[in-house]
């Protein structure tokens, strides 16, 4: 399962997984630019279907497009960037003509999920409005073409070429429905995801690890019983199993984790990262109110070898402090554009913020902290 906790990891995650690029690879362009769909009208809820994943899976990742075009702070990001750079515009209905999707609009969400940790072996499930006949006919002029059939679905192969792989990656797709489109590295995999949609394979369902209440809001959920031991990440090298949920709801941003790692030690030294963090966070911004304010909605948790994060914080806040600091990044971008300094600290000779200096501040945590409940998770 992927090192996960924030949002572009997901995207990072469904890329490695399928290596997919043109011209079926629509799906993976909606989710570059998840971003710019943030802000057109919501059609209908799309939350995580757990009977969409397979019973046997390890780990499933579900990013909901429809909370996404709901959130408060994605919809004013997308205006603020379609503001700067009115060309995108263009840009994605030229995109959306060519790949036959408008994700600024049609898609509803994506769920991938693996039986195992390796994430080449993953699926990746899509709803979305999509030109069914413009793709089929992308698809049977992609080299190395091939179809079978399963459960009176046609099942596409082709090698997907890109950059540095002159090879080129195995890619199989299929339209489970006009509106539902199946992705995955082999033939046999997209087949085994029909079998579940299909309801002949068993869903996740019960109390299993990967069951459970799905927050209601969370744009990014994210779930594994059993953790990539090549994970780089040095937190989850030490965990069992995760639990990831990121949206907002009634006007309030959250971020909920739920870490169970292999020893008590290791649940401490998590809680302590994650406070170290919001330390580092008050060093950095000491002297700004309205980001300590945010930091402060922050509390952790241990409990029985388990490691408990949660965050909430009001919407129009978070993006108070998001506009803010993007206007101020913008500002120092342009006065020391061409002028060989950062534009994050405008020090000549700073490789990358290397030497930004540290706010002012004491540190000190306000607020009283209440204690995490299970089903918060």
């Amino acid at each position: 399962m992927p090192d996960v906790i924030p949002i572009p990891g997901a995207f990072a995650v469904i890329n490695r997984t399928l290596r997919i690029r043109r011209p079926a690879a629509v799906v993976l362009s909606c989710v570059v630019l998840l971003a710019s769909a943030a802000c057109a009208r919501r059609a209908s809820a799309a939350p995580l279907d757990l009977a969409t994943v397979s019973a046997d899976a390890v780990w499933l990742m579900h990013m909901d497009m429809d909370a996404a075009r709901e959130s408060t702070v994605m919809k004013r990001m997308h205006d603020r960037v379609m503001k700067m750079h009115p060309q995108l515009d263009t840009m994605l209905k030229m995109g959306a003509g060519m790949t036959g999707i408008d994700p600024r609009k049609d898609v509803r969400d994506m769920t991938a999920w693996g039986t195992d940790t390796d994430k080449k072996n993953g699926v990746l499930v899509v709803r979305s409005k999509v030109n069914r006949q413009l793709l089929e006919k992308m698809v049977d002029k992609a080299q190395d073409h091939r179809t079978m059939e399963h459960r009176g679905r046609t099942v596409h192969s082709w090698t997907q070429k890109h950059g540095r792989n002159r090879k080129g990656d195995p890619v199989s797709g299929a339209f489970f429905a006009d509106d539902v489109l199946v992705f995955a590295r082999t033939p046999e995999r997209v087949a085994m995801a029909i079998d579940v949609l299909d309801g002949a394979k068993p869903g996740v369902g019960g109390d299993g690890p990967l069951a459970g209440r799905v927050r209601p809001g969370s744009i990014l959920v994210a779930r594994a019983k059993e953790v990539d031991p090549d994970t780089k990440c040095p937190v989850l090298r030490q965990g069992r199993s995760f639990r990831v949920a990121m949206g907002e709801q009634e006007g309030k941003s959250f971020y909920r984790a739920k870490l169970d790692m292999k020893s008590a030690e290791a649940a401490d030294l998590a809680e302590d990262v994650a406070e170290g963090m919001a330390a580092v966070g008050k060093l950095r911004f000491g002297g700004e109110a309205d980001v300590l304010e945010l930091i402060d909605g922050l509390e952790t948790e241990t409990r029985d070898g388990t490691c408990m994060i949660s965050w909430d914080a009001a919407a129009d806040d978070v993006w108070a402090v998001v506009d803010r600091l993007a206007t101020e990044w913008e500002r120092r971008h342009r006065d020391r554009a061409g002028k060989g300094g950062c534009p994050m600290c405008e020090k000549e000779g700073c490789d990358g913020c290397g030497g930004c200096p540290l706010g002012k501040g004491d540190g000190a945590k306000s607020g009283a902290e209440r204690p995490l409940r299970d089903d918060e998770f």
